[in-house]
């Protein structure tokens, strides 16, 4: 169930700021500001409502039977915020994950955080690398204990396949789960 629950810090995988930032409109720093991946990532994931269903291959009673993503565009397509939540005969029973992909201004890269009950927190980075969204996060407990997992996403269409993986402390990658997300089309 864990790696399903991480699923939802999708692969949100650098151009420096103009000197003259202040006298430039919005619009024109975004454009100079955004690696195109990103601005193309945020579109991707948040176009025609955002909301995207993968099954949930268990036969538990309590768990649930699908799983869905909802993403947010903001702040002229530097944030990505989302949730991760169950779903059970197509209704939401419970949300799991709280996230949000940012572009870091001063830093030139795409930061990726994620809260769960009770009082987890998750950080990492988000790149594109290789045709594929690459994401390492580092997860807490409240008592202190982390954990590294990745994940290794890609866009087809209307369809979002990720990988999610467990990283140990040498930086090697064990596989732990892989889904496809559909995009639902909103009314």
């Amino acid at each position: 169930m864990r790696s399903i629950l991480f699923a939802a810090a999708l692969g949100l995988t650098g151009c420096a700021a103009t000197p003259n930032a202040a006298s430039q409109p919005a619009s024109a720093l975004a454009a100079a500001t955004l690696p195109q991946w990103w601005v193309d990532h945020v579109a991707f994931m948040s176009r025609d409502g955002g909301i995207w269903v993968t099954p949930n291959a268990t036969t538990e009673p309590s768990a649930p039977d699908a799983f869905a993503m909802e993403w947010r565009a903001s702040n002229e397509g530097r944030v990505l915020t989302g949730c991760l939540y169950g779903l059970r005969n197509g209704q939401e029973i419970a949300e799991y994950w709280t996230v949000r992909g940012f572009w870091h201004p001063g830093e030139q890269r795409a930061i990726v955080q994620q809260w769960g009950g009770p009082g987890v927190y998750g950080v990492g980075e988000s790149r594109w690398e290789n045709g594929e969204g690459v994401l390492d996060q580092t997860f807490w407990l409240p008592d202190g204990r982390s954990w590294r997992t990745g994940h290794r996403n890609r866009k087809n269409d209307n369809a979002y396949e990720t990988a999610a993986f467990d990283i140990d402390a040498a930086g090697v990658w064990t596989p732990k789960d892989a889904r496809t997300w559909r995009r639902t089309q909103s009314e």
